[in-house]
C-alpha cells in the first residue's frame, strides 16, 4: 500500500492563507503562529485593502522537513483571482518555492486562484495533483430553486504550459515522500451520506452527484506525533476521511486535523452531535476547524473539545515538530 512508504518528517508547517475569517489580533503560543499588523506590515496596506484579506475560499501551504530535506507544497487556491495573491505577498511566500499544487476537489472556493497564480509562477512546469472530476462543471440547486455554479476555472493554452498535470483517483507521494495525497476517501459511516443538492455535469449532461468523489485531503506523519489531515471541503465527511488516513497509512495516532469540515448548513447542522462523538472518540491532540465547518458546528467543537480545539484565521500557522525520544 502506498501510504505505507509516506516518511515521518521531523517538522511540518501549515499556514492557512485562505479562509473564512481574519483576525489580526489573536494570540498564538508555542505551535499556533498568528500574523499580526507590525510597522513593516500595517493593517491597512498600500491599496487600501485589509493588509490579509479574508473570503469564503480555503488555502494551506504546507512546508515540511526531514534531515536536510524540505519540501512546499500548496493546497487549494481559494474562491477569487487575487485573493490568494494578496495573501501571500502579505504573508511573505514566494509562489516559485512550491514544488506542487493540490486540489482537494474542484469546487470555484477551492480552484478560482488557480489562474493568477500560475501567471505569478516562473519559467518551471509546476506539478497540479487533482482527482479526474475535478475539472467538471458543477453546481448546487437550493430548495428555492436558485442555482449557484460552483464550476473550476478554465485554463488558457499559455497556463496550461506552466502546469504538468497529475490525474489520479488513487493516493500520490510528493515531496519525496513526506506528504501523501489521499485520492478518493472510503465511506464507511452510516451519517456522512453526501450532499444531496449538488449536481455535476457529465456529457454535457446535469447529474445529480451527493458523493463528490473528488474530495481529497493531504496527510504528513510527524515522527511521535501522528498524522496532521489537512481537508479542503472534506465532503467525504470528517470522520471518514480521519478513518480512512488511519487505514491507508497503518498509524491510528492523529496528532492534528485542520480545515474545512463541511458541517455548515441545515443540511449537515443535523450531523454536528454524531460528528463530535466520532471525533472524540478518535481523540486528536489538535483539532482546527475553518472554513465551510460553520459557526455552530466550530463552536459545539470548541466546547466538547476544548483541549484540543484551536480558533482558526487566515494568517495562522500550526507547526508540528518530531517528539523528541
Amino acid at each position: 500500500m502506498i501510504g505505507s512508504s509516506l516518511l515521518e518528517v521531523d517538522e511540518v508547517k501549515v499556514t492557512i492563507i485562505v479562509d473564512n475569517t481574519i483576525d489580526v489580533f489573536m494570540t498564538g503560543n508555542e505551535i499556533v503562529h498568528r500574523f499580526s499588523s507590525s510597522p513593516n506590515c500595517p493593517l491597512v496596506a498600500e491599496d487600501g485593502f485589509s493588509t490579509l484579506v479574508a473570503e469564503h475560499g480555503f488555502s494551506a501551504l504546507i512546508q515540511v522537513k526531514r534531515g536536510n530535506r524540505q519540501g512546499v507544497v500548496l493546497l487549494d487556491t481559494g474562491i477569487s483571482p487575487g485573493g490568494i495573491l494578496h495573501n501571500m505577498a502579505a504573508l511573505g511566500i514566494n509562489p516559485d518555492d512550491m514544488q506542487a499544487i493540490i486540489l482537494s476537489h474542484g469546487h470555484a472556493d477551492h480552484t478560482m486562484g488557480l489562474p493568477g497564480l500560475i501567471e505569478k509562477l516562473g519559467s518551471h512546469q509546476i506539478p497540479l495533483v487533482y482527482h479526474p472530476d475535478a475539472l467538471l462543471d458543477r453546481k448546487i440547486i437550493m430548495p428555492n430553486r436558485y442555482e449557484l455554479d460552483l464550476s473550476p476555472p478554465k485554463l488558457t493554452t499559455c497556463q496550461q504550459k506552466k502546469v504538468a498535470f497529475i490525474e489520479k483517483s488513487d493516493p500520490t507521494l510528493l515531496v519525496d515522500n513526506m506528504v501523501l495525497v489521499s485520492g478518493e476517501i472510503a465511506r464507511t459511516t452510516d451519517f456522512e451520506t453526501g450532499f444531496p443538492i449538488h449536481y455535476t455535469k457529465r456529457n454535457d449532461q446535469w447529474e445529480n452527484d451527493p458523493v463528490i468523489k473528488d474530495d481529497q485531503c493531504v496527510i504528513v506523519s510527524v515522527r511521535g506525533q501522528g498524522l496532521v489531515v489537512i481537508t479542503g471541503c472534506c465532503h467525504s465527511g470528517i470522520v471518514n476521511t480521519i478513518r480512512y488516513a488511519q487505514a491507508l497509512t497503518n498509524n491510528q495516532q492523529i496528532c492534528a486535523v485542520l480545515g474545512g469540515f463541511h458541517l455548515t448548513g441545515g443540511i449537515f447542522e443535523k450531523i454536528i452531535p454524531a460528528t463530535i462523538a466520532e471525533l472524540q472518540k478518535i481523540s486528536p491532540t489538535f483539532l482546527m476547524p475553518g472554513h465551510c465547518t460553520g459557526w455552530s458546528a466550530i463552536h459545539q467543537i470548541a466546547q466538547a473539545m476544548p483541549k484540543a480545539f484551536i480558533p482558526n484565521n487566515a494568517g495562522t500557522t500550526l507547526v508540528f515538530q518530531a517528539k523528541q525520544i
